[in-house]
């Protein structure tokens, strides 16, 4: 006899009014519906809010939250919110949607989803039947299909370099190339299917990670605490990646990269890693002044310092992810992308995004290039936050040259700095 699952469907809004009708006809239409809906509106201006009450099932939590809360946050404070009222015995209904408690013996899970991220109608029962035989199994995700193309796969599986860069795959039609998958470094967490007893224990989003690298980092936890992530090809999503391109900028991609390379480096290696962290921030800025773009360097530079800098929060989030760890980092290694195929995920990057390289989608039928963009939690554009931005005026150039120079100079002659002569021959 199969053990009874108890499913909680956790559906975080803000400002997608446009797409949140279809997400919550497609919750709705599950041939699997979940048992509990829990809603949050993070101070949306328009109409989410009304659609998500009148959206979700009768007596489901609907729960408003402040404009700047993060994705992490959001789901924490509804699945918080449910269980109040399941224990004051409000807003239960028919059919418990709206109890925050499993019943004995039941064991739990949670459906994280976005407004813009519409599930097929057997999204649900094809990702239950996947961890239904595999109790090592924690998270389960979705494939990712463009909103207006579902032809067009945009994500199959998150997995991220050595040095925690975030790399996906990049524009391919759906021919079930990938629907071999199984096992990976991370998923998507539009979508994403997690066992509420190893969310917990997790201690769920890290709140340092507020809307960028926050599922890489939840199932990177998740698989160091002796449990495996997967992808469930069969389960598939309408996602909607492109809308909230502005959110994800290259300075917070770089942020949330430098903040999860300090969070799992061991302990000995951390000096290491930020004097490296910081050389390469500076290399990174010399490149861009070659590259007659100094703007993009000085921007990545300053992200990569204000992520240095955040002590407290690397040390809280080192600590949440010591207090779970179970297994060797090294286990965890053995799944990240190596250094010659980061070299060519970027090679094949740039060719992408070149305009005059790039060709139509086959079968897209507009003769256009359909690119969506991939966000790491599902709301943000990894590639728009890979891509440098549009060249500005060419004499920035050198005037961050001589403004770097000079702080060279300024460096390497501090000694003399007070002196009040200098003469002999060593002059």
């Amino acid at each position: 006899m199969h053990q009874q699952v108890r499913v909680t469907a956790v559906v975080v809004v803000h400002d997608g009014a446009a797409f949140l009708p279809q997400t919550l006809a497609a919750l709705s239409a599950q041939t699997r519906p979940a048992d509990v809906h829990i809603g949050v509106d993070t101070g949306s201006a328009d109409s989410s809010a009304a659609l998500l009450r009148r959206g979700l099932p009768p007596g489901s939590t609907v729960l408003a939250a402040p404009p700047r809360t993060g994705f992490g946050a959001a789901v924490r404070a509804g699945l918080a919110a449910a269980a109040g009222e399941a224990s004051s015995g409000a807003g239960s209904a028919p059919g418990g949607s709206g109890s925050g408690r499993a019943e004995a013996g039941a064991q739990e899970w949670i459906w994280l989803l976005h407004d813009d991220s519409a599930p097929e109608r057997d999204a649900l029962e094809e990702l239950l039947l996947a961890v239904e035989t595999a109790p090592s199994v924690t998270i389960a995700g979705c494939k990712q299909l463009d909103w207006d193309n579902p032809r067009k796969l945009v994500d199959g599986g998150l997995t991220v370099s050595r040095g925690a860069e975030r790399l996906i795959d990049l524009d391919e039609l759906d021919q079930g190339q990938y629907d071999g998958r199984s096992d990976f470094f991370a998923v998507n967490s539009a979508g994403m299917l997690i066992r509420r007893d190893a969310f917990d224990r997790l201690g769920g989003f890290d709140p340092a990670l507020p809307g960028i690298g926050d599922d890489v980092d939840l199932c990177w936890r998740n698989r160091l605490a002796g449990h495996r992530v997967v992808v469930v090809p069969t389960a598939a999503v309408r996602h909607a990646t492109a809308r909230r391109a502005g959110r994800s900028t290259p300075a917070a991609a770089r942020r949330a990269q430098v903040h999860l390379r300090l969070k799992h480096a061991p302990w000995w290696k951390l000096p290491l890693v930020w004097a490296g962290t910081l050389l390469g921030g500076l290399l990174g800025l010399v490149l861009s002044i070659v590259a007659k773009d100094p703007g993009h360097g000085l921007r990545q530079l300053a992200a990569t310092v204000a992520a240095l800098v955040r002590l407290k929060e690397v040390h809280a989030s080192r600590r949440q992810a010591a207090g779970t760890r179970r297994t060797s980092r090294r286990i965890v290694r053995t799944l990240m992308v190596r250094p010659h195929e980061v070299l060519a995920y970027r090679r094949s990057l740039l060719e992408s995004l070149d305009p005059e390289r790039s060709r139509p989608l086959v079968g897209d039928g507009t003769g256009t290039d359909a690119r969506g963009s991939q966000q790491p939690t599902g709301d943000s554009d990894d590639f728009a936050a890979l891509a440098a931005p549009a060249r500005g005026w060419a004499g920035t150039g050198a005037v961050a040259a001589l403004l770097f120079l000079g702080l060279l100079s300024v460096v390497g002659m501090s000694r003399f700095l007070g002196a009040e002569a200098l003469a002999g021959g060593a002059l």
